[in-house]
């Protein structure tokens, strides 16, 4: 039987009527829907089913009221405590600097493939690599997943960089400077030539991780300059683990290093490498202080990771299989290794071909 104010009448024609508002036109003005049938449950439920329609239906459109900078705000909370500093900031950059200018102020219904094609395309405009446009799509489409739409992004191919490393006899000139000098500064710089360290696991080396015993360096930590979150003017330095479990590892110390190690040891662990106190320097300096280091040796400039380039291509010329050089560059996949650092020079490719004519 009906209940009062269930608005589920018996009519004189013998069928069932059930009244639900439609929508709201003013203040006190509603216009109503109507279901009939033949028994009061069976007007009860469809009424009822017609209700949790018109509430997804409100829902969505409350929804689609918030700007696109509601859910990339919203996203960035969901993730904070979830993913590294560096890649947080990293997205916030990505974020402040791209999306945010030129789709956060669209409503999420507007955002449409035509919306983020445009995005697309005045970012090549603009005169920003595959790579990073990458980027910029791997972020947007999780922020486009966290709003619930299914909008598919066509990612630009990468394209493949010259990638360089020493030449035998600009190695050969700056390991003389580096012995020359004979200074940790130096140092650091042939510890990446003989390991395949990062410029930021090299600043955030302690001599506590390297054992002389065991006669292995354990990277457990690197160095970043990233934008400071409460002040995005300005940056801030942070220790962190490396951006995989694979990055942390251990490397073998060869006699030629360990020599060195041995007569520079400081007798307080806690020391920072490259200092021998407790005083860092960070990879921008570093970065400076390389620099200068190969103008004093005659050599072109070169980024600090033509050493990492470097060392992976000498320990395939002298034959080491590509897993084990994978490891010991923290690499998850040899494929990495031998698409990215493995470059054999034109002896080593002339030599391999002399073999045939033997």
């Amino acid at each position: 039987m009906s209940r009062k104010g269930e608005n589920i009448f018996f009519r004189k024609d013998g069928r069932w009527e059930a009244r639900y508002i439609k929508e709201q036109i003013g203040n006190k003005t509603y216009k109503y829907g109507y279901i009939y049938g033949k028994t009061y449950m069976e007007v009860k439920q469809k009424r009822n089913k017609i209700l949790l329609n018109l509430e997804k239906i409100k829902e969505e459109e409350r929804k689609n009221k918030y700007k696109f900078n509601y859910y990339i705000d919203n996203w960035l909370n969901s993730i904070k405590f979830l993913v590294k500093t560096s890649t947080y900031v990293h997205y916030l950059g990505i974020i402040k600097n791209h999306i945010v200018p030129l789709l956060g102020e669209f409503e999420l219904h507007e955002i449409n493939t035509e919306k983020i094609e445009k995005f697309i395309n005045q970012k090549f405009e603009d005169g920003f690599s595959n790579k990073t446009i990458r980027d910029m799509i791997v972020v947007l489409k999780q922020i486009l997943s966290y709003a619930n739409l299914s909008i598919k992004i066509k990612m630009p191919k990468l394209k493949k960089s010259e990638i360089k490393i020493l030449s035998k006899s600009d190695q050969k000139k700056l390991e003389k400077e580096i012995l020359k000098r004979n200074t940790t500064i130096a140092y650091g710089v042939l510890l990446s030539l003989y390991t395949g360290l990062r410029i930021g696991e090299v600043c955030a080396l302690k001599w506590r991780d390297i054992n002389l015993t065991k006669r292995i360096i354990k990277v457990n930590h690197t160095m970043l300059r990233v934008m400071d979150t409460e002040n995005f003017s300005k940056t801030r330095i942070i220790l962190e683990e490396p951006k995989t479990e694979n990055s942390k590892r251990e490397i073998p110390i060869n006699k030629f290093l360990y020599e060195i190690l041995l007569k520079i040891k400081p007798h307080d662990t806690s020391a920072y490498f490259l200092t021998g106190t407790k005083s860092y320097i960070e990879p921008r300096t570093y970065y400076n202080k390389f620099q200068k280091l190969l103008r004093e040796s005659n050599i072109k400039q070169y980024g600090f990771h033509t050493l990492r380039h470097t060392f992976a291509t000498r320990c395939i010329e002298v034959g080491m299989d590509p897993k084990t050089l994978s490891e010991i560059l923290g690499h998850s996949d040899v494929k990495v290794t031998l698409s990215l650092y493995v470059h054999p020079t034109n002896y080593l490719k002339a030599a391999y071909l002399e073999k045939l004519s033997n």
